[in-house]
């Protein structure tokens, strides 16, 4: 007993020398231009002068339109996300926010599936190859711990064999935590990355939704954003990635305690699991419920303003035609920025959920392959850093969908009442 007391004084001595880091920024916004004033004005200006009114007014209309599509770049601040996109590993892969935005209005914008399937072929089998080694590595000591406790009851020195186990396990677990904090540390700049580029996205967004919809969507879409980047910030950042230390810290040492500390090791990945999922829940609910709501709202606005416009002596038409123009490329917009939005968020994360996947299952079959000739506190191991290596994935993921799920309502319910 004092021996296994020695050990694992020694294991927390150990394991208190890898350390953990994660960081997080900000951004800020701008405003819309004065073009569909001005167009408004020069269309109502020659609206009654007889004859030419039509021409007139088609002719402002596809003015209009050309200075909406135009002048875009100068109302919408893609700059800070374009900025934040390129800091992350999403630029190796050539897309541009802004490029993606100004192809789409131009309708030049392209999909290659069998390219996009190729990358991501070839970076799921450059991961399988930077892990291979670290499987040889654990399957050689889970294979040398078993030898130590099987082969000691042959030769009667029980203690031997215990020493050995003891030896092997820990270097084992030197083994383990550096592939689990290489893992952490993707999945905590991968959430600081992603906090960063929606810090700077959403201003923009909600002037792209200005341009469609009008103020009550985008004001509300950017309040609520603004607290779901807070909420997810200190409770994935400062919570959820701490709490998933603990459970590794647990669940390996509760292999050299005897099982002392398993029941806490289940309460704190039970605890980080039902957080995920509430903080999920609240989120998408809420902006769910937004979505549906607001952009009818808007809608009602807009038609009323419209009815009494078009019941104008002279002008009414005509203001029609520029309203409607107004409203067709302000969606367009709109839909542009929230689709590149998503690419990006979407470019940003694959990388990092694709590592935390092979580090999960690496571990799996690391376990399962141990199995048959090892002791059964190497497999628990082995079983608890690939838990550990699930919940992190579930976390980033679960970030990531917050934001992609947001985006992606406010798009379509915008577009559904447009």
């Amino acid at each position: 007993m004092k021996k296994q007391k020695a050990v694992l004084y020694c294991f927390l001595i150990f394991f208190l020398l890898f350390p953990a880091t994660v960081t997080v920024a900000a951004a800020s916004a701008g405003e819309t231009g004065e073009a569909g004033q001005s167009g408004v004005a020069g269309q109502s200006g020659v609206a009654g002068q007889g004859e030419t009114t039509g021409e007139t007014g088609e002719a402002g209309e596809g003015s209009f339109l050309a200075d909406g599509l135009s002048d875009w770049e100068d109302a919408i601040p893609l700059e800070e996300a374009e900025r934040a996109f390129e800091e992350t590993r999403g630029r190796a892969g050539g897309f541009s926010l802004t490029g993606y935005v100004r192809d789409a209005v131009e309708g030049r914008v392209e999909f290659s599936l069998p390219e996009i399937w190729e990358k991501g072929v070839e970076q799921i089998k450059g991961q399988f190859a930077e892990q291979k080694a670290v499987l040889f590595r654990i399957l050689a000591l889970g294979l040398m711990a078993g030898i130590f406790l099987n082969f000691s009851g042959t030769i009667g020195d029980r203690e031997l064999g215990e020493t050995g186990f003891y030896i092997t396990y820990l270097l084992l677990f030197a083994v383990v935590a550096t592939g689990f904090y290489t893992a952490w540390s993707v999945a905590g700049e991968a959430m600081g990355n992603l906090l960063d580029f929606m810090k700077a996205l959403v201003p923009a967004f909600s002037m792209s939704l200005c341009m469609g919809m009008g103020t009550g969507t985008s004001l509300a879409y950017y309040e609520t954003m603004l607290i779901a980047i807070s909420m997810i910030e200190m409770a994935m950042v400062h919570i959820f990635l701490p709490g998933i230390q603990v459970y590794f810290l647990l669940s390996m040492a509760n292999q050299l305690a005897d099982n002392r500390f398993s029941k806490m090791a289940e309460l704190v990945r039970s605890v980080l699991r039902l957080g995920i999922k509430v903080v999920f829940g609240i989120l998408i609910g809420y902006q769910g419920i937004q979505g549906m709501i607001l952009p009818v709202m808007d809608r009602v606005k807009n038609n009323t303003l419209l009815q009494t416009a078009r019941g104008l002596p002279g002008v009414g038409s005509t203001f029609e035609g520029v309203a409607d123009t107004l409203l067709g490329s302000g969606l367009l917009v709109k839909s542009a920025v929230g689709v590149g939005g998503l690419i990006c968020i979407a470019v940003m994360c694959f990388y990092p959920l694709l590592k935390l996947l092979v580090f999960t299952l690496l571990h799996r079959a690391g376990a399962a392959l141990v199995q048959p000739v090892s002791d059964r506190r190497v497999v628990a191991a082995l079983q608890a850093a690939a838990e550990s290596g699930k919940l992190m994935l579930g976390c980033l993921f679960a970030g990531a969908l917050m934001f992609l799920i947001s985006i992606a309502i406010v798009v379509v319910c915008t577009n559904l009442v447009g």
